[in-house]
């Protein structure tokens, strides 16, 4: 497993102190329990700091972490509260842990070996349960168009608590009610399974890949990033979602869709939508 942590801080000395090497900043042992054992991670450290002429400093960082996240398979951002406002678009995407600068510096070592030591804790067991068969397709689905309360709370935990000593728990409650969403249609002669939410919509993860979500404009590297990642977890980008509506097998579906960059498109009686997990459709 190829992990990428990138540190965002306007920090010069922090800065500096990274480019050490993860033997300065991880502790050890943290690489060493839990569902790492297994992995055996390697670590990928670098810093960002914007191109001091870049009018838009959130596509700068964009670019930076899509040129290394395609030969990685997670991506974790260690983000200086002042600059959390780079990180917006992809703040669902990556895993992001955030930080106050005054107190890294006092003494950058024990800061950041504590830091590590709760951040990897809390991704390991976060991608533990993206590897639990069915649960993977849940915590993927279009955050955009998949409209349940469940889902948005493990957004929120994973965006605003993910240094949280009970994250992991806090995750698998509501995962336990997001898969109450998942049942066949009532008026189908199949027994396939769909997530189904508050609007009555059907979602199942297709076997297919005779497609791709877009890139290039109007698409940003958000939009890509999110298409590959999910909480800083490795997804199968070359798979989308089968999107329906009704009880039956023949099936139309009309309604406004939201996609990956936030433009919402007027759809009317489609039998489905192909919807990978940026929203791309």
């Amino acid at each position: 497993m190829k992990i990428l942590i990138c540190l965002l801080t306007p920090q010069e000395s922090l800065q500096i102190y990274f480019g050490r090497g993860k033997d300065s900043i991880i502790p050890r042992d943290a690489l060493l329990r839990g569902p790492f054992v297994s992995q055996q991670p390697q670590i990928t450290i670098v810093s960002w700091k914007p191109k001091p002429k870049a009018e838009l400093k959130t596509a700068n960082l964009e670019h930076f972490v899509l040129k290394r996240l395609r030969d990685h398979d997670a991506c974790i951002l260690i983000l200086d509260n002042e600059w959390e406002n780079y990180a917006i678009n992809i703040r669902n995407a990556t895993f992001v842990a955030t930080f106050d600068a005054n107190c890294a510096k006092i003494n950058p070592q024990n800061f950041f070996f504590k830091l590590f030591a709760r951040t990897l804790r809390n991704f390991a067991q976060l991608d533990a349960k993206f590897k639990r068969g069915n649960d993977r397709n849940l915590l993927a689905l279009p955050l955009r168009n998949f409209k349940a309360n469940e889902l948005q709370e493990i957004v929120q935990l994973c965006r605003d608590e993910s240094l949280a000593k009970n994250l992991s728990d806090q995750v698998e409650s509501r995962i336990a009610k997001l898969r109450k969403c998942v049942r066949p249609r009532r008026n189908s002669n199949y027994r396939t399974k769909y997530a189904v939410d508050k609007l009555g919509r059907f979602f199942v993860f297709g076997p297919e890949r005779h497609s791709n979500f877009a890139t290039g404009t109007p698409h940003t590297p958000a939009c890509e990033i999110a298409g590959r990642f999910r909480f800083g977890i490795k997804l199968d980008h070359e798979r989308h979602y089968n999107v329906s509506n009704g009880e039956a097998d023949r099936t139309q579906i009309s309604g406004n869709f939201i996609d990956c960059h936030d433009n919402t498109h007027d759809i009317r009686n489609q039998t489905h939508l192909n919807m990978f997990s940026n929203d791309f459709f």
